[in-house]
């Protein structure tokens, strides 16, 4: 059994990776091509080119976690030596030096290197971390409740973060707009790297005593990388999975590069409307989450919660951008305000019930594939997932960038004073376009079949298995 502080602490590890996801949905492409002023098409070029990497370093370090034997445990030792790379990492984005300033090629290489630093460490620190919270229990149950708690405990960390950011860091100064000073930044990225380094030791140091009792690695039928990633693959639950998670991945590419945008030419509002969009409903879902968990655990099985909210969260994005862009919102501005932020807070809900629903999903799927093969491999499949969400999200990047090219969104543009087509194409995008990507997650959860019933005939059949071996 884990308790709730053991959860709690646990889950600390997740704020490392929430405070990527503020930094990317907030401020890195407003930094890097509104305040230094590299194109949007090489600023998208740049993220997108990190995850390429990715392929690469995603499954090979679940992999490496999954089979790694050593005294301190399989997942330990990989995060121990990630934690500081993911420090400079962020120092390194948001404090390019002066001499590559000068040009567009040294600028965008730099931007390429930060951030493949930045997400090699999260990968390195990531996957086993996830690894480690489907080894903890193998209760039905209690796994949807340490995923829930990782979800939530990340969700507002990530946005109280970027809430503060904007409301302490990025404030208005000398009547100048806080987003366009570059000193700003260079603070964000020290208190980022200061963040990484406290929660993710207090997420190891709490962990550290779960090392004797995880699940011990079992023998694999081969030890060829590539046979072991692909065999996963096997397992239809898993596919559909890595599919929607594909999909999810590429509206979050998509929202992490075009929400501060949105917010800021879309709605024009200011600094403290963005704090406030930042904090205020993400922390509401948070709590509705959070209360309804163990009643939503009772009356929905995990893919029933999954499909609820694919479905609810893409009819979310249909009715607010079209009717700004028609002209049939009040003319009062807090009306207009209170809005977006139902409308937000809607949305960020249904984003959280569905990533827990399918971690905790995930979990029980490396059961079936230990039934089927004899073989743990958690790592490999969350880092497949992972990966999937990572790829489309990077692509999310590479199209986002290019688009305010296209949409005629200048450098240096002050929200009010862009052309009509910057709001015509954001409010397209950032409605009707992302509801039309997740018609593919509905698709997915449709199909899955990962009932109650029969994670715990899988459960029974382990058990079994491990008495007679």
């Amino acid at each position: 059994m884990v308790t709730f502080s053991n959860r709690l602490l646990y889950s600390s590890g997740a704020i490392t990776y929430a405070l990527k996801d503020a930094a990317f949905a907030a401020f890195v492409l407003l930094y890097y091509k509104q305040v230094l002023g590299l194109s949007g098409t090489l600023t998208g070029l740049a993220i997108a080119l990190s995850v390429v990497w990715d392929a690469i370093s995603d499954p090979m370090v679940g992999a490496w976690s999954d089979n790694l034997r050593t005294r301190w445990g399989r997942r330990h030792p990989l995060m121990i030596a990630a934690v500081l790379p993911i420090a400079l990492g962020f120092i390194a984005l948001f404090q390019p030096p002066a001499g590559v300033l000068t040009s567009q090629s040294c600028l965008f290489l730099w931007l390429l290197g930060s951030v493949i630093v930045l997400r090699t460490a999260l990968t390195f620190f990531m996957i086993p971390y996830l690894a480690l919270g489907a080894e903890m229990a193998t209760d039905y149950h209690e796994r949807t409740r340490i995923a829930s708690a990782r979800t939530n405990l990340g969700w507002f960390a990530g946005v109280v973060v970027a809430a503060a950011a904007m409301f302490f860091i990025f404030n208005d100064k000398q009547d100048m707009d806080g987003r366009f000073i570059a000193e700003n930044y260079h603070l964000y990225g020290w208190f980022s790297a200061l963040g990484v380094i406290i929660f993710s030791y207090i997420c190891i140091q709490s962990t550290w005593h779960y090392i004797p009792m995880l699940i011990k690695r079992t023998s694999a039928k081969s030890d060829n990388l590539v046979r072991n990633i692909l065999a996963t693959f096997n397992n239809p639950n898993f596919r559909y999975l890595v599919f929607l998670e594909t999909a999810v991945g590429g509206l979050g590419g998509v929202l992490s590069a075009l929400l501060m945008v949105s917010f800021t030419y879309f709605w024009e509002l200011d600094t403290l409307q963005i704090s406030v969009l930042f904090a205020g409903p993400p922390i509401l879902a948070v709590i509705l989450v959070a209360g309804s968990s163990r009643l939503m655990g009772k009356r929905l099985e995990k893919q029933q919660l999954l499909q609820l909210s694919c479905i609810i969260g893409a009819l979310n994005l249909t009715w607010l951008t079209p009717l700004k862009l028609l002209g049939w919102l009040p003319q009062e501005a807090g009306i207009v305000f209170g809005l977006v932020f139902v409308n937000y807070a809607i949305f960020v809900t249904m984003t959280i019930m569905r990533t827990i629903a399918t971690q905790a999903l995930l979990a029980d799927i490396a059961d079936e594939h230990e039934l089927a093969t004899g073989q743990r491999q958690e790592g490999v499949m969350f880092a497949a997932a992972f990966f999937a969400a990572k790829f489309c999200a990077g692509f999310g990047y590479l199209v986002a960038g290019p688009f305010l090219d296209i949409i005629g969104l200048e450098a240096g543009a002050l929200p009010g004073e862009t052309p009509e087509s910057v709001a015509l194409g954001l409010g397209i995008v950032m409605g009707p376009g992302l509801a039309l990507i997740l018609i593919v997650p509905i698709w997915m959860s449709l199909k899955l079949d990962a009932s109650l019933a029969g994670q715990l005939a899988v459960q029974r059949a382990l058990k079994e298995r491990a008495k007679t071996t």
